[in-house]
């Protein structure tokens, strides 16, 4: 479940690290992100559940009894205590058959937590971009929960849910237009400083020969 869909793992993030629209100091490298991730699944610690709930209640509300649902139904089948088995980095199925849904509620959680992680660290330096940023990762939260719901849904049904999917990798592409307009106004914009400064020393030329030649001259009857 955690890698099983890069689209909806990463998501936002690595697409628009890849792409220059958010610096890369502002969130981890891509496969730093799955390790993350991966670390939160095998880990499960419980601050890590605190942070996915309440970033889940900013980006997504409607999600929160999803994510609810899905703790609730691993718990159920699951001790909350029973360690994860874990062998060469894979959770492993146990005999109670809890696996499918404690992954699913644990990828979750990860993915929130590291997430959230990230649009704190961009709102430090433009909180526009961030709150585009955590648009996009609910809308992704909502893809995700259509995708488990288009998995265990009937033939019949899975029309309508792949209708809803498309509308929100829509507004997910939008956003990420909005995005890359605000970093190609910030290179524009950056660009037109340049130009201006270089056509400024252009005029001044002869000024700037002169002061400079001075400068050297005044150096050289300098007392050593």
């Amino acid at each position: 479940m955690v890698c099983r869909n890069s689209r909806l793992v990463l998501g936002a993030a690595t697409l628009l690290l890849g792409a220059g629209v958010v610096r890369a100091q502002d969130m981890p490298d891509p496969q730093a992100m799955r390790t993350q991730i991966q670390l939160i699944v095998q880990e499960r610690p419980r601050e890590s559940e605190a942070a996915a709930r309440a970033f889940l209640m900013l980006v997504a509300p409607n999600l929160v009894p999803t994510l609810d649902s899905l703790k609730a139904g691993a718990g159920l089948i699951r001790g909350e205590n029973q360690p994860l088995i874990v062998i060469d980095g894979v959770p492993q199925p146990d005999l109670s058959g809890s696996r499918l849904l404690g992954d699913q509620y644990w990828a979750e959680v990860a993915q929130l937590t590291v997430q959230f992680g990230m649009v704190q660290n961009l709102n430090r330096r433009d909180s526009v971009r961030a709150q585009l940023v955590g648009k996009m990762f609910g809308l992704e939260a909502n893809a995700r929960a259509q995708q488990r719901s288009y998995r265990n849904a009937s033939e019949a049904n899975r029309a309508p849910i792949r209708k809803q999917i498309e509308a929100l990798i829509t507004q997910h592409f939008d956003l990420e237009d909005r995005l890359r307009g605000l970093e190609i106004a910030d290179i524009e914009r950056r660009l037109a400083d340049v130009r201006a400064e270089n056509q400024r020393r252009r005029d001044k030329r002869a000024e700037f020969i002169k002061f400079a030649v001075e400068d050297i001259v005044r150096d050289a009857l300098r007392p050593q």
